[in-house]
């Protein structure tokens, strides 16, 4: 897979985890594959853990060929859509000034969102003169719009401009999804140069020992437990699952989450407004740890909201629980649902539908548990057979072959 002289690759991305921390590790995972075929990783990130939203000057050690540099950005982020721009520009810029110090680079290789990363990886590719990559996790403005975050016309079409330059400037368009993929060949990009990379499961998950944790207050000889590890955030629609706790108040059912985001607290608020007790809200954990947190869960869920854009989600832990061998319960439609049954892994029932969605956990609670668990192994071989970070990974790295050559 080695081509034949060793690139160098400037990546860049805002948020870079390792899996010792809470928070996805696409970027890690991807550097730390193309410098195993013997290339060269130079990875422009912030000082910024916005699963924590702790400062961090950590930088993982053990990856030959990988140099992490992070730099300092504003930091201030919660509360306010305005602090989270300030946060996006302060990177973009920092990327920019430090990149400038990146020698004989090959490809430049930037990772939305925030979309304003495709704003440096687009400046330095132009002056350092060779191929941008630009990958795009969600499309903006749109899921922004969708969203009720941005509401001011002029704004959009704004962010719109940029949006159109990044795709018209990058050699390929790195979509996560297809319903991005879909999204960017709408707006102009040629279809051959719109690249359907997803997010996957990591090597090292297939060798992963689950330790059940025992800082919660279920256990699953006593209850059937629901579990959801990831963003506590708006997009994330869990007050499905809170509202589907409130229907099964009195029975053994419980509901584990597991995570932090901008939502945790209102979604507190909400769990004591409803008056449920079968749930209980845990910290977020590092990416290792996970697997000891759904080894507790009988089931996985998953949400997303009832409207078309929501249609285009597949997020990570989807591919988390198939690695951990949970089941899952996904209250979706689209590309999520779509897998789930492709892979015969769990149970689908429509978004927004906390009745429905309560109903259908208990016919579960109620299976054979052999029936139960071979849904969640069916999930194990599939990605292990078709989403493996490793082959992804290296599908890009000929991509760049090709690009430099």
């Amino acid at each position: 897979m080695a081509s034949a002289r060793p690139l160098h690759v400037l990546y860049i991305v805002q948020y870079f985890n390792n899996p010792d921390e809470p928070g996805g590790t696409r970027a890690y995972q991807f550097a730390e594959r193309w410098a195993t075929h013997g290339h060269r990783v130079t990875v422009l990130t912030g000082n910024l853990n916005h699963k924590t939203l702790s400062e961090t000057t950590q930088v993982p050690s053990g990856i030959d060929g990988v140099e992490v540099v992070r730099v300092r950005t504003y930091n201030r982020i919660r509360g306010s859509f305005r602090r989270r721009v300030l946060n996006f520009l302060s990177f973009a810029w920092q990327a920019v000034v430090r990149g400038l110090r990146v020698r004989r680079v090959d490809v430049v290789y930037a990772s939305s969102t925030p979309l304003t990363t495709g704003l440096a990886g687009c400046v330095l590719a132009g002056l350092k003169r060779c191929p941008f990559y630009f990958e795009v996790r969600d499309l903006w403005p749109e899921s922004a719009v969708v969203a009720g975050v941005i509401t001011n016309p002029a704004v959009v079409r704004g962010i719109e401009l940029f949006e159109r330059l990044f795709y018209r400037r990058a050699a390929k368009v790195v979509a996560l999804t297809e319903g991005i993929r879909d999204g960017v060949i709408r707006k102009g990009k040629a279809p051959e140069d719109v690249l359907f990379v997803p997010n996957g499961m990591d090597d090292w998950m297939l060798d992963v020992q689950p330790v059940a944790a025992a800082d919660t207050p279920f256990r699953p000889d006593e209850h059937f437990i629901c579990g959801y590890v990831g963003a506590h955030g708006r997009w994330n629609r869990l007050e499905t699952i809170l509202e589907a706790a409130a229907e099964l108040r009195g029975t053994r059912i419980r509901f584990l989450f597991v995570g932090d985001g901008d939502y945790k607290a209102e979604l507190q608020r909400y769990a004591r407004t409803l008056g449920v007790d079968n749930v209980h809200f845990h910290d977020p954990v590092p990416k290792k740890q996970i697997f000891d947190y759904l080894s507790l869960a009988h089931v996985a869920i998953i949400c997303t909201w009832d409207h078309e854009f929501q249609r285009m989600v597949l997020a990570n832990k989807v591919f988390d629980y198939m690695a951990a061998g949970r089941p899952i319960v996904a209250a979706a439609r689209g590309e999520t649902a779509d897998l789930v049954a492709r892979a015969d892994c769990g149970w689908t029932v429509d978004p927004e539908r906390p009745v429905e969605l309560a109903e259908l956990l208990v016919r579960i609670s109620q299976l054979p548990a052999a029936v139960v668990r071979q849904k969640g192994a069916n999930g194990r071989s599939y990605v292990a057979q078709h989403y493996r970070r490793s082959a992804l990974a290296d599908r890009l790295q000929q991509t760049f072959v090709e690009a430099v050559s």
